[in-house]
């Protein structure tokens, strides 16, 4: 009958699970991926340490001038894998460009992880062009790990795997309680038999000496 009860916890469980999902945590805070300063030109990248497919990253970048410059462009393209196998662009920055710059500038750029993004790194590429001067700079373009995509599958599996482990460690838990219950009442019972067949001899034996110890009837 435990047993019963214990498979249709599980089945039970399992259909549970099948139609339950990854509760999908918020982002966690930006950090830094991305920090030049080269030729009077400050870059600076921020974005999301991790985030699920599907979800919407803000991405911010911020440039600012130690001095007078005239910048070209400074473009930042950031990149992800589809189906672990294939690059995807999810969105093409374009900062600053043919513009003459004195301070600072800052914006959040909104960026879209597609729904079948391939778990792992995504990664930017910037490039830039100025003027110091009237003396041009340039970097190469040079390349940054950006956000985490979080395996969803994965991490279902992991719940999945929890909840059927504790929902094991229950059973058995109770199942040992059943069996120490059942062992003392087994014990209780083997006592009682014991005591009863003790009695039934002592009153068997009792019997027979009342028997044996009878009067006998005189004849005349």
């Amino acid at each position: 009958m435990f047993k019963k009860v214990c498979l249709i916890a599980l089945c039970t469980l399992l259909v549970t699970l099948t139609f339950s999902g990854v509760a999908t945590a918020a982002p966690e805070g930006s950090e830094r991926v991305y920090d030049l300063e080269y030729g009077g030109l400050i870059v600076d990248i921020r974005a999301p340490v991790q985030a699920y497919p599907g979800d919407t990253i803000t991405v911010t970048v911020k440039a600012e001038a130690k001095t007078d410059l005239y910048i070209e462009y400074i473009t930042i393209k950031l990149y992800g894998m589809l189906d672990a196998t294939n690059n995807v662009t999810l969105r093409e920055i374009n900062h600053l460009e043919t513009t003459v710059f004195t301070s600072t500038y800052e914006i959040d750029y909104n960026v879209t992880i597609p729904e079948n993004m391939s778990p792992g790194l995504t990664y930017g590429i910037v490039s830039c062009e100025w003027e110091l001067m009237g003396s041009p700079q340039k970097i190469p373009s040079s390349g940054f790990a950006s956000t985490y995509i979080r395996n969803v599958d994965l991490e279902q599996l992991q719940t999945d795997y929890n909840q059927l482990n504790s929902t094991y460690q229950t059973l058995v838990e109770n199942y040992t309680e059943l069996e120490s219950t059942l062992q003392v009442e087994l014990d209780s019972t083997r006592n009682y038999m014991y005591i009863f067949v003790v009695t039934t001899v002592v009153a068997t034996i009792t019997v027979v000496v009342l028997l044996l110890r009878k009067p006998q009837k005189i004849w005349i």
